[in-house]
């Protein structure tokens, strides 16, 4: 797989990220005013009553030095949402004493859900901590809200033009080696020969991943493509945009021909008192890589030729003493024989022409009855 990363919305550079800051917001029913206090913006289809009991939400954010030393401090942003009603209060920052303050009065009571927001001068988002905020009437209530690096956003422009002969095509996404992948987003092929996909809410660090493309279904038998593992950078609040293609390789086949030895020539036999004598020609190979000979016999047309011996190569001769059986009633037994040579890559060769040999079971003892 190639990833390219192209048109990085990112103005971090590589430094420490300060893995939590401690934000403590106090809840309390004593704050007195209205909606829409300074610096506070209301958002909101249709503007929540005003009537009933209110409460209050004081906010304060503690900063860390080296968040500062890192990226300087933009703003803080504290928002307070209740299903399509929505409070923003930008924050005072203090740098001496490293706080972020603010308050919402008069906020009806119930639950609401607490985002507070670290932007760097530059205005990305760099932390980021949510927290559910229970208002209840004359009462004061404290959370503790720890803020962590924000999120960042993956944009992939994902080029498929050499699947193009499939009518249909699906990809996966995976982020992260484990049993269990952190994310797994899949997406389908249009009329287009490319794919954007867009992954947003990655923790921010270094992410291994990875694309798998099928055809028509998300079955093992139709992946058409798994690409090698790679890695991409998501920094704090940023956007990563990359550019991917399918990595593609280069076979080269070089085949060979091993062919078998040949036979052995001019196999000759000698009966003798202590056996038959076979003899042969050596073997020479195009390959040279002569293993050595077997020496096959048939005593029994009925029973086939039998492997006799597995001979070294520099063997030429081999004597065999036939076995009396039970079945050798006659007075002369026709041995058939027959040799081939074998070479180190297991190779083995036709047979000789087999020579048939007369053996007299008399010259040995022969089996009590």
């Amino acid at each position: 797989m190639s990833l390219a990363q192209c048109r990085p919305k990112d103005r971090f550079s590589h430094r420490k990220i300060t893995p939590a800051i401690l934000v403590i917001v106090a809840v309390s029913t004593l704050f007195s005013g209205c909606f829409g206090g300074l610096g506070q913006k209301i958002s909101s289809p249709d503007t929540p009553p005003l009537t009933g009991p209110t409460g209050g939400v004081a906010v304060k954010a503690l900063l860390t030095s080296s968040m500062a030393a890192h990226g300087p401090i933009g703003k803080v942003l504290a928002v307070l949402t209740r299903g399509s009603h929505s409070l923003e209060q930008e924050l005072a920052v203090d740098l001496a004493a490293m706080t972020a303050t603010g308050s919402f009065p008069k906020v009806l009571i119930g639950s609401w859900e607490l985002e507070v927001k670290v932007y760097n001068q530059h205005g990305d988002l760099a932390y980021l901590g949510t927290a559910s905020v229970l208002i209840q009437e004359g009462k004061t209530a404290s959370v503790e809200l720890p803020l962590r690096a924000a999120p960042g956003v993956l944009v992939m422009h994902l080029d498929i033009s050499d699947f193009d002969s499939y009518e249909l095509v699906k990809g996966r996404i995976i982020i992260g080696t484990g049993e269990e992948p952190e994310v797994v987003k899949e997406f389908t092929r249009e009329d287009s020969s490319s794919v954007t996909v867009e992954i947003d809410r990655l923790a921010p660090k270094t992410h291994d991943l990875r694309v798998e493309l099928y055809k028509n279904t998300f079955h093992s038998y139709n992946r058409i493509y798994q690409g090698p593992w790679d890695t991409v950078t998501i920094r704090p609040g940023q956007t990563t945009e990359v550019n991917w293609n399918p990595a593609w390789g280069c076979v080269e086949i070089i085949g060979y021909i091993d062919a078998p030895p040949p036979p052995p020539a001019y196999v000759d036999v000698v009966v003798q008192e202590s056996g038959i004598l076979i003899c042969w020609e050596p073997v020479v190979p195009l390959e040279n890589d002569l293993q050595g000979y077997k020496v096959y016999v048939q005593t029994d047309p009925f029973a086939g030729f039998q492997l006799a011996a597995v001979l070294p190569c520099h063997e030429t001769s081999y004597l065999y003493m036939p076995e009396p059986s039970s079945q050798w009633e006659d007075e002369v037994v026709w041995v058939q024989i027959a040799v081939s040579s074998f070479d180190k890559g297991g190779n083995e060769s036709i047979r000789s022409y087999p020579v048939t040999v007369e053996w007299i079971p008399a010259t040995i003892d022969k089996p009590e009855p």
